[in-house]
């Protein structure tokens, strides 16, 4: 999970969401309870909310990501538009744009109508995930009581996570270990030349770790996490930018 910035109101929330909060609130009061709506009645309203300009301005600020545990669509179902205080408990913010995020199908059923009022989870909108959330080899690791809950309630554990993040970090090991072998030969080249070559495939290696830390990647939090604690890797940065100190 990592940190977001959410993009401007759609104008259609501008134009219909206070009618479209105005009808639901009707229905609850009409039947009084949400719960207690007729399903057919509900969806005829609150399929507003799946609208496609509501979708096409909120899923590009999580890079077409699922907010919570960063997986593309095709690895854990459809990015769906999740209310982060559920409809269900808070109908008045059915239509909030602030309270709309990017979810797939997996997270927004593990979390369902857990109460985010009164057992807080991280909005990645509004807190920065790092100040909650850590690693621990292939899992993540909470760092205070908002942390765990928020991999309690959205199940960020298990074989969903596991098996992507077991994956990256054995590929990043057999890169590491290329990366240190690199470094260890950097000093054996004898001429300006092979020295500049081998600078030029450890920069374009860096380059590919780094890549792998951008927002739009998948899991972009496990590996900045991952590949900013391994000593090979700092190791290496130290050595370019020495390289760049002595070019300037």
């Amino acid at each position: 999970m990592i940190k977001l910035e959410r993009p401007n109101i759609p104008q259609i929330l501008i134009d219909k969401g206070e009618d479209w909060t105005n009808a639901l609130l009707a229905l609850v009061n009409e039947y009084g309870e949400y719960s207690k709506i007729p399903a057919v009645a509900k969806e005829t309203i609150l399929k507003n909310y799946r609208h496609a300009q509501i979708k096409e301005t909120l899923y590009p600020s999580s890079n077409k990501k699922c907010a919570f545990c960063e997986s593309f669509p095709e690895d854990s179902g459809n990015i769906e538009v999740e209310h982060f205080h559920p409809k269900s408990l808070y109908p008045l913010e059915a239509f909030d744009w602030h309270n709309f995020l990017p979810c797939c199908r997996k997270c927004n059923s593990a979390k369902s109508d857990h109460d985010t009022k009164a057992s807080p989870i991280i909005n990645p909108y509004i807190d920065d995930p790092e100040n909650h959330l850590d690693i621990d080899v292939i899992s993540l690791k909470a760092k205070d009581k908002i942390g765990q809950m928020t991999i309690d309630v959205c199940q960020l554990k298990g074989t969903r996570l596991y098996r992507p993040f077991s994956d990256l970090l054995v590929s990043f090991k057999q890169f590491e270990d290329d990366l240190k072998e690199a470094l260890d030969e950097l000093t054996e080249k004898n001429t300006p030349i092979k020295k500049r070559n081998h600078l030029i495939k450890i920069r374009e290696a860096i380059d590919r770790l780094e890549n792998l830390m951008k927002p739009q990647s998948q899991y972009s939090f496990f590996c900045k996490k991952t590949i900013t604690a391994s000593e090979v890797y700092q190791r290496a940065k130290l050595v370019l930018e020495g390289e760049d100190a002595k070019a300037s």
